[in-house]
């Protein structure tokens, strides 16, 4: 359980993980069982930390040595609903992506996650 921000740098941190026990173990702590993650680039809902993993697994197969990083002062939060801006590229080169997730918080855990794209990759 935490706080909304520390959700979200773990939601950011868990999407940038490479090491498969240490994203598990992460998920585990940051995601409800029944997660959901909407995302604009596939026509089915990703239910579950398994279809969490297996996501996270092909965009990072998509885009090797990517990670998000938090747009500063980005993050807005009411009512268990959170906002938040990302940038997501390599190291050198941070804002090849950017978008926005907007997430529901139940009980301390991200219950859900919509993705949206602002700036696809090319």
């Amino acid at each position: 359980m935490g706080t909304a921000n520390e959700l979200m740098q773990k939601h950011f941190k868990i999407w940038s993980e490479t090491d498969f026990e240490s994203r598990r173990k992460a998920i585990d702590e940051a995601y409800s069982e029944n997660c959901r993650v909407y995302d604009p680039f596939y026509a089915d809902v990703f239910v579950g930390r398994d279809a969490l993993m297996t996501l996270i697994d092909e965009v990072q197969g998509k885009f090797p040595g990517f990670v998000f990083t938090i747009i500063p002062g980005s993050l807005d939060e009411h009512h268990g609903h959170v906002r938040v801006s990302w940038y997501y590229g390599p190291s050198d080169k941070l804002q090849t992506i950017t978008g926005q997730d907007f997430m529901l918080i139940e009980n301390g855990l991200i219950h859900s996650v919509s993705v949206f794209i602002d700036t696809p990759a090319e």
